[in-house]
Parts: structure tokens; C-alpha cells; sequence
């Protein structure tokens, strides 16, 4: 046997033994059927015997929480499972969630999280650990945090799910449904959020950030931003429903973009395209609102283009801070007209205000400011 052909032997052993391998550990991989008349009654006994690439398959019923450590693993609602039937809820494990997921590639699909608390006031429907969480069809109802992402480097990715309530106990916390902390990229599609109290529907650490096609809507809730981007970053924010409620934590923004970069040390993103197109924003809140503030440091301009906004009560800022919008600058203040302003003067608390300084100075205030940039 020549050298040449020892080699092209010996490849081909290699070729064999790789191809080999692959068929075992695909053939290696399992359905773990859990509640019902499966082999195990609990999400603890399934996630301890569970090994790369296998699917744990929940009946309908209402199931305590667990921690997963293998990689690939698919954790869904059985094919027969009616929406909101399988339910996850009890105490969080180890404090931090219902699911604690510590493995990479993880994909959840078809369940409820709910009432997720912590003694930190930070309980978890989902406390993200691994990289790279898919996770679709599911619901969260009355969590201090929805989802909880850590993974470095990893990607959050939530299509077609609904947080509701989210809210936490702390009184020096704030509950998120979505909160992405320093992770590689965000995306969140399809999806529903609403009744949130203090906290944000969406924040996001994430390098970059897509957010399309959701509805954010806190007409009865107290939430405080939409949106919150704290370190700027890349984003996408485009084709959303949001609504600013009547009653919010924060009365004067919807989308926050780089609100923590001044505080220096890690929190500054390395910036990217900045876009924000198609939306229909609604303000039912009575005071001005801005809907995309930005405060990026150093400043990272922003694109808004072909957003509707609706002044169902209070008037809309289109955009402070660097952003153009349909190819204008952005203002950099605004009251919308002196018959807006002078409406607004009239309500409390601001009537009282101005019944002590007059209406002369409402008037030097409304000649200074510049039109609505729309």
C-alpha cells in the first residue's frame, strides 16, 4: 500500500468514525414525557436524567419549577396540550427563577410561568444562564421579572408570547418582562405585553437589539418605559403596537435609549444603526410625551421614520437628543402650541401652578418653544 494511499485510507476511516459518532448521538437523543401517564412525575426527576439534544414533552397540569444543565434541550408543551394548560409555578429555584436554564441552546415552547417571587424581589418565570434561549408560544402571568437573561455573548429570542402583571414585591425593585443583561443580541417578535407596574415591558443590555411586530400596551397598567436601552447599542424597533397608559411610573418617555451611559465603566455599548420605523405609538397619558429619547454618550444618532403617533390625550414629542425623524432633526423641546399648553395649565396640578404665576409667563414659555417634530 502506498503513502498515498495509506492517507486516503486513513481519511476515510476518520470520515467513517465522524459520520459514525453524528448517527449516535442523534440516535442517543430522547423524549422524556412528563405528568400524565409519563415516565416521570416531575420537571426535578426529568431535568437530572435529560442529556444533550433531548426533549421533555409536559401533559397538561401545573408542575414546580426546575434547574436544566443540558445543552439543546427542547422543553415543550405536549402536541394535545390546549393553550395556558400546562403550568409552571411554586417557589423559584434557588431563588432566581421557575426555570433556571444553565445549559446552552435551549428551546422552551407552549408554557405558562406563573407568580414567580424571590426573597430579592427578582423572580424569574425563565432565569436565562446558558447562551442562546428560544422561547415561543408561552405565557407569563404575575412574575416579578418574565424572563431573565445573563449569558454573555449568548441571544434571547421570544416570538408570539404574552407577559401579563409583571410586577415585583421589593420596594427598591422594579420588575422587567423582558430583561437582557449584557447578552449578544435581543429579539423579541409577536408578542404581547401588558399590566405591567414600575418596572419596563422590554429592557435590554444587548449589543443589539430587535424588537418588531408586538404589541406594548399599558392602557392598565403603571409601567414606566416600553423600552428601555440603557447602553444604547444597536436596535431595531420597528412595526410595534405602544401605548403609553394613563397612569404610568414615568410620565414622560416611552422609548430610553442610553439613559446609563454617563455613568461610565461598562455601561456603554459599542454603537451601531439605530432605527425606529413603522410603529403606531398612542398617548393616553395627559401629559407631553416623548417617544424616543436619546441620551447615548458618546451620542449615537438615531433613525425614526413612518411612526404614527396618536394624541388620544396628552401631546407627543417625536424625538429629543440626536435622531432625525423623516429626514428632519429632532427638536430638542416642545410644547405643541399655546391652545395645547393652555389646556394642560388648566388641569391639576398644573392649574394650581399657574393660577399663583399667572398665564402671562405660559405664554413667554409656549413663544419659545419650538413646533412638534412629527
Amino acid at each position: 500500500m502506498t503513502t498515498m494511499t495509506r492517507s486516503a485510507d486513513m481519511t476515510l476511516r476518520l470520515a467513517l468514525a465522524a459520520a459514525l459518532a453524528t448517527g449516535s448521538a442523534g440516535a442517543s437523543a430522547a423524549t422524556l414525557a412528563v405528568g400524565g401517564n409519563g415516565a416521570y412525575a416531575t420537571l426535578t426527576e426529568a431535568s437530572r436524567d435529560a442529556k444533550a439534544g433531548d426533549t421533555i414533552v409536559l401533559a397538561p397540569g401545573i408542575y414546580a419549577g426546575a434547574r436544566f444543565h443540558a445543552d439543546g434541550l427542547t422543553i415543550r408543551a405536549a402536541a394535545n396540550a390546549v393553550p395556558g394548560s400546562v403550568v409552571v409555578n411554586g417557589d423559584t429555584v434557588a431563588g432566581k427563577g421557575l426555570f433556571v436554564i444553565a445549559g446552552d441552546d435551549v428551546t422552551i415552547a407552549g408554557l405558562t410561568f406563573e407568580g414567580a417571587r424571590a426573597a430579592d424581589g427578582n423572580g424569574a418565570g425563565i432565569r436565562a444562564e446558558g447562551r442562546n434561549l428560544s422561547v415561543t408560544d408561552a405565557r407569563f402571568i404575575g412574575n416579578e421579572m418574565g424572563i431573565l437573561a445573563n449569558s454573555v455573548g449568548g441571544v434571547l429570542t421570544v416570538r408570539r408570547s404574552r407577559f401579563t402583571e409583571t410586577a415585583s414585591r421589593a420596594p427598591d425593585r422594579v420588575g422587567h418582562a423582558v430583561y437582557a443583561n449584557g447578552i449578544a443580541r435581543l429579539v423579541v417578535t409577536g408578542s404581547t405585553f401588558e399590566r405591567g407596574a414600575r418596572g419596563h415591558y422590554i429592557k435590554s443590555r444587548a449589543l443589539d437589539t430587535r424588537i418588531t411586530g408586538n404589541r406594548i400596551d399599558d392602557t392598565n397598567g403603571s409601567a414606566s418605559y416600553l423600552i428601555d436601552l440603557p447602553e444604547g447599542g444597536a436596535a431595531t424597533i420597528s412595526g410595534n403596537l405602544l401605548v403609553k397608559g394613563p397612569n404610568p411610573d414615568n410620565c414622560c418617555t416611552a422609548i430610553a435609549y442610553g439613559f446609563e451611559m454617563r455613568k461610565g465603566g461598562s455601561y456603554v455599548n459599542p454603537p451601531g444603526p439605530v432605527r425606529v420605523s413603522g410603529n403606531r405609538f398612542v398617548n393616553r397619558s395627559p401629559g407631553i410625551v416623548t417617544f424616543f429619547v436619546n441620551r447615548s454618550v458618546p451620542a449615537n444618532a438615531a433613525t425614526l421614520s413612518d411612526n404614527e403617533l396618536v394624541e388620544e390625550q396628552g401631546p407627543i414629542v417625536a424625538a429629543t437628543g440626536r435622531a432625525t425623524v423623516n429626514g428632519e432633526a429632532a427638536a430638542t423641546s416642545y410644547i405643541s402650541n399655546a391652545a395645547t399648553f393652555a389646556e394642560m395649565a388648566l388641569k391639576p396640578p398644573m392649574s394650581g401652578i399657574f393660577a399663583l404665576l399667572g398665564f402671562g409667563l405660559a405664554g413667554i414659555i409656549v413663544g419659545r418653544r419650538k413646533p412638534a417634530t412629527r
